[in-house]
């Protein structure tokens, strides 16, 4: 994995869609410890820690150097950890009970699908843990013609507006621009300067829902209560503002995700009988 060259603007960058990442707070109502899977720095713990102050919050992550500057900032019923046997132990601690644990992956799984390809260990955590509720916000290209071509006009827009050497590097990992899903994840990345060598490398789409659910849910004990599905309100902005192009409505760039432990079979069900 490329190392993060800047810490600072991939932290601040992190932040950036706050309130998007908490979208499921208010959502799940058994939830009274919230598990955040790939916490980088400890913003959104600390985000959501002043909004529920009774809440309580783990974070993980596998970079040491995240964690402790997650931990040097910890309050109040927060704790980091960068080994996942150490989770799982604080979580014995607090007596908290399954049902009312939420495991959150906020813009991560892409990252574990790219770089490492073996999804075992998130898997393991999940069945292990068995929370009542899984939350997911991430980026995915969803579109009813994956292979569908970019209007010229708006490539020769790109082309005008970024650097050439810039859309060379995006080309060489992932293909032409011309191909409206290229030019897409390019525009969510190209901005990104800072950390470039990781940034243009890195697979924004490297995941389908199916692939999702065979990592998150291999024996069917979950169902989704939420899905949507968006292009993110601040890179429609930046689209528009910056570079003239308008995303359209035939595209989405990312999707936030609530599943929950089924109910039980003895619950009566609303859905009319076959």
């Amino acid at each position: 994995m490329p190392e993060i060259e800047n810490y600072s603007i991939y932290n601040d960058r992190m932040r950036r869609s706050m309130w998007d990442k908490a979208f499921f707070m208010d959502k799940v109502p058994q939830a009274e410890l919230i598990v955040d899977f790939g916490c980088a720095d400890g913003s959104l713990i600390r985000f959501l820690h002043s909004l529920f102050p009774t809440m309580r919050f783990i974070g993980y992550d596998i970079d040491p150097r995240m964690v402790e500057g997650a931990n040097a900032r910890r309050s109040g019923n927060t704790w980091f950890f960068a080994d996942l046997h150490q989770v799982m132990e604080q979580i014995d601690t607090l007596g908290v009970d399954k049902k009312h644990i939420a495991v959150n992956f906020s813009s991560v799984l892409h990252e574990v699908f790219h770089y490492s390809g073996d999804t075992s260990a998130v898997t393991h955590f999940v069945c292990t843990l068995s929370p009542q509720y899984i939350v997911v916000r991430d980026m995915m290209y969803a579109s009813e013609d994956d292979r569908a071509a970019s209007p010229e006009a708006a490539v020769s827009r790109v082309r005008q507006k970024l650097p050439a050497w810039q859309i060379s590097d995006f080309e060489a990992c992932f293909g032409p621009i011309s191909l409206r899903k290229n030019l897409v994840h390019l525009l969510l990345k190209y901005k990104y300067t800072e950390n470039w060598a990781r940034e243009c490398e890195e697979n924004y789409f490297s995941y389908s829902m199916r692939d999702l659910t065979a990592v998150l849910d291999p024996e069917g004990g979950y169902e989704s209560i939420l899905l949507n599905r968006y292009v993110l309100p601040w890179c429609r902005h930046d689209m528009e503002t910056s570079l003239g192009i308008d995303p359209g409505r035939e595209v989405t760039t990312h999707f936030s995700l609530i599943m929950a432990r089924k109910a039980p079979e003895d619950r009566v069900s609303l859905n009319r009988s076959k």
